[in-house]
């Protein structure tokens, strides 16, 4: 009782989630990155690229770790899996060293990112690959490659940029048990997505709505790939219950609670609709949800 706890919480459309991040970014460096996009300075794609990758990361929970794939006609790991905020310096260089030259293979960057999880991924994490292209590839290639990634347990989003074909983006994000964003008509609206105005919309979530244990409710702030954090809460004596629904991109919603009993934590059976892990370090509290797949 009058411990000031701040419960944070996860949510996601599909795929995996856990205690903490691991995200490989896969980032296109193909020759027509290097062409201009129509919004205010005429920015390379390239550009952009960097901006959005660099917000996002900028936007993470501490803790996160982050990789960085650099694919053209071949990929290669150019940052690995890099803890945050210690290695946030390391991770920026690598996306600012993004060139533009070469072709489109989207297959290789999806393989590179998945056997960098494959070695240096942590128990526990949630695991993620978020590509980012503005070609087009070998869609049978990349949707094998997606789907490789998705049996090892890992989450393929991918994001299509001005030019890309949004057909075999959108296959490989399904192949990958992912999420597809399309920004073709709207690179206006990069940056702020990825830096998460736009909420959790890289992996499908639209909003998450939390009641705190005095009744109140209201929109917590998520970032893009469906982080949130609640405001600080004296605790109460007794009981203290938290609830959050998350309304996903496809209409469906899941809910999950947290009960506290000052700095110790007790689970609540969860609806068929959501997953929920808890863990309490310090009085802080997480909570984890997504949407079961159909």
């Amino acid at each position: 009782m009058g411990t000031t706890v701040s419960p944070a919480g996860q949510a996601n459309a599909s795929g995996t989630i856990g205690g903490g991040l691991d995200l490989v970014i896969v980032m296109d460096s193909s020759g027509s990155m290097g062409s201009t996009v129509p919004i205010s300075g005429n920015p390379s794609r390239r550009q952009v690229q960097q901006d959005a990758a660099t917000a996002l990361v900028n936007s993470l929970p501490s803790g996160s770790a982050v990789s960085i794939v650099d694919f053209d006609s071949s990929a290669s790991v150019t940052q690995g899996l890099t803890e945050l905020p210690t290695g946030l310096g390391s991770v920026t260089t690598a996306i600012s060293n993004i060139n533009a030259s070469g072709g489109t293979n989207i297959a290789a960057g999806i393989a590179a990112a998945d056997g960098e999880l494959d070695a240096n991924g942590r128990s526990g994490t949630s695991k993620q690959i978020l590509v980012i292209s503005d070609g087009g590839s070998s869609q049978t290639a990349a949707e094998n490659a997606a789907a490789a990634a998705a049996a090892d347990g890992y989450t393929v989003n991918t994001v299509s940029f001005p030019g890309a074909s949004t057909s075999t983006m959108e296959a490989v994000a399904i192949a990958g048990g992912g999420t597809f964003v399309n920004f073709s008509s709207n690179p206006q609206d990069i940056v702020d997505i990825f830096s998460g105005s736009g909420g959790g919309v890289l992996v499908g979530v639209s909003g998450v709505q939390i009641t705190d244990p005095d009744g109140n409710s209201f929109a917590a702030i998520v970032d893009a790939l469906g982080n949130f954090t609640v405001p600080g809460f004296s605790l109460n004596a007794g009981a203290n219950t938290w609830t959050a629904l998350a309304s996903f991109t496809d209409g469906s919603t899941a809910s999950a609670s947290l009960t506290l009993y000052g700095t110790s934590t007790t689970a609540v059976p969860l609806p068929a609709s959501g997953l929920l892990l808890f863990a309490a370090v310090g009085g802080l509290g997480a909570m984890r949800l997504r949407r079961k797949k159909a």
